[in-house]
């Protein structure tokens, strides 16, 4: 298969995107705050951007199966996704931005299994782990170029202001209808029976119970899922309140994450169809903890860059490495509902994990006061996501794996290693 000539309108279309979504996505919970948001609205918030697209895919992805018409959904979503930007140039409450941000939400939910139906037809088991890690990698430079571009172009010419934000809105809503456009050049297969297809809601566990490598990743991710997210509605907090950041530092932390994410794809991109799914996984998530530990006790924002730094480079691994693995696990035509029963049940832990963080970060402030209330959720978050972790390298392998992942590694950052098989 060739990169060049079956990928490209893939490529394309992510990078786009990624330039679209990067150009406020980043500032989102800071607008957020600028409208007033306290620690529920930004529970609420949180919920509404990685929960409502979870929930909603499960009768989306089903409808992707059934018509099987790929490209037309990809396109109904991105029309909605991106003049939502517009009213939300006119929003004055936390409540008025949560809602809009939420019909955001559903679109995205409609076009996520589109999506990753054409990727998964367009991959194969052999070439999927380096196709997976291109897309994100062209994913992070989309993201980063955006991000550099807005942090500091409206710094230098709005500050702190409305006008702003306004102005990521709008550029987002640009970029969004070149990434719309874009979806016309990629080659849809051929529509395929789906007579077999999963039910919304009266199968789910029928699934579950028929395909045991996606029943132990749901449940694990899940149960991750719930860990990882009760730190969210915190993390903004940490970044304004606490440290005082503003538009720029927070562009600065982006800059940070997607840098690592984008060098940690390039140099890795390999070890995911040589090492198999299942070690870097396990290594992915267990790094992650290192990002409520750091952010719990940062005396200073720099602490924070070099944070978001080092878990650039884990969400990079685990990214794709999710990503390879369910598509593995999935059969190809009912990839469409499968996902989405993964995405709804890793949704509903985010949808929980943000609102638990939320609620007891504002249940500590009268008793232990507010740094304190944050740091314990951090805690809990770390420990949470460590143990989970190391429950990953009981997942079944999807790959033969071709060589042990600390010699993958070592290969890729061009080390020696005394023993590749070991």
């Amino acid at each position: 298969m060739s990169t060049s000539t079956d990928f490209r309108p893939l490529f394309t279309r992510a990078t786009l995107f990624a330039l679209a979504v990067g150009m406020s996505g980043p500032f989102l919970t800071l607008y957020a705050l600028e409208l007033g948001a306290d620690s529920v609205d930004l529970g609420l918030l949180q919920a509404a951007l990685n929960t409502v697209p979870n929930v909603l895919q499960l009768p989306f992805g089903r409808l992707t199966d059934r018509l099987g018409r790929k490209k037309l959904i990809l396109y109904c979503g991105s029309l909605i996704y991106f003049s939502v930007f517009i009213p939300i140039l006119f929003v004055f409450t936390p409540k008025q931005y949560v809602l809009l941000l939420s019909i955001q939400s559903a679109s995205n939910a409609l076009m996520t299994p589109a999506w990753l139906s054409l990727v998964g037809d367009a991959t194969t088991i052999d070439n999927r782990g380096s196709a997976m890690a291109k897309l994100n990698l062209l994913n992070g430079v989309g993201s980063l170029t955006a991000t550099l571009f807005t942090s500091f172009f409206v710094y230098l010419y709005f500050g702190a202001s409305k006008a702003g934000y306004q102005f990521m809105f709008l550029a987002s809503l640009v970029f969004g209808i070149f990434a719309t456009i874009s979806t016309y050049f990629i080659k849809e297969p051929q529509r395929r029976s789906i007579k077999e297809s999963v039910e919304p809601f009266k199968d789910i566990f029928k699934a579950f119970r028929k395909n045991l490598l996606f029943s132990q990743f749901v449940t694990l991710s899940t149960i991750y899922g719930f860990f990882m997210s009760i730190s969210w509605p915190l993390m903004g907090l940490t970044q304004a309140k606490v440290l005082g950041g503003g538009p720029l530092e927070f562009g600065i932390l982006q800059i940070s994450n997607m840098s690592a994410y984008i060098i940690s794809q390039t140099v890795f991109r390999h070890i995911f169809d040589r090492a198999g799914r299942v070690p870097v996984l396990a290594l992915a998530k267990f790094g992650l903890i290192s990002f409520p530990l750091i952010y719990a006790f940062a005396p200073n924002m720099t602490y924070l860059y070099i944070a978001n730094f080092i878990v650039g480079v884990f969400s990079a691994l685990n990214d794709t490495a999710v990503l390879s693995y369910l598509f593995d696990s999935t059969p190809s035509g009912q990839r469409g509902s499968y996902t989405s029963l993964y995405n709804l049940s890793v949704g509903l832990s985010y949808f929980l994990g943000s609102l638990v963080g939320g609620v007891l970060v504002s249940a500590g402030i009268p008793i232990f006061g507010f740094t304190a209330s944050l740091q314990f959720v951090y805690l809990i978050s770390a420990v949470g996501r460590g143990s989970i972790a190391l429950m990953h390298k009981k997942l079944i392998e999807t790959r033969k794996s071709e060589t042990s992942l600390k010699a993958a590694l070592m290969e890729e950052l061009h080390l020696k290693s005394k023993n590749p098989k070991e």
